[in-house]
């Protein structure tokens, strides 16, 4: 479901005009439709996170797309382990074997 502007500034303690930066900035990227702004689930927990950056934790206007950056890296590298994983449990179970003998054994050294 997609949130307009006016009901993600109501929903979250943040002014229009410090919105629309984040926006230019591309720190958040909503949908475009007839000149409005819409937000999915992602955008507004994407909002939600840079207020607490901003507001809660201090982090400059500098820090916060390398934060964002980093966060990103970790959230796609979480997504790429859980494929990864779900591509091992399909594997034959001997395959398996193979595979978990060969990390521990990389893991030992």
């Amino acid at each position: 479901m997609l949130v307009s502007f006016e009901e993600v500034i109501a929903k979250i303690d943040i002014g229009g005009s410090e919105l629309n930066v984040w926006i230019e900035r591309n720190w958040v990227l909503p949908v475009e439709e007839d000149g409005e702004f819409l937000f999915d689930d992602s955008d507004i927990a994407r909002v939600r996170l840079i207020a607490e950056l901003r507001q809660d934790l201090g982090v400059n206007e500098d820090a916060v797309p390398v934060v964002l950056r980093l966060l990103d890296q970790v959230y796609g590298l979480q997504r790429a382990l859980g494929e990864i994983n779900e591509a091992i449990k399909a594997l034959p179970s001997d395959c398996r074997r193979r595979l978990e003998d060969v990390l521990r054994d990389s893991s030992d050294d």
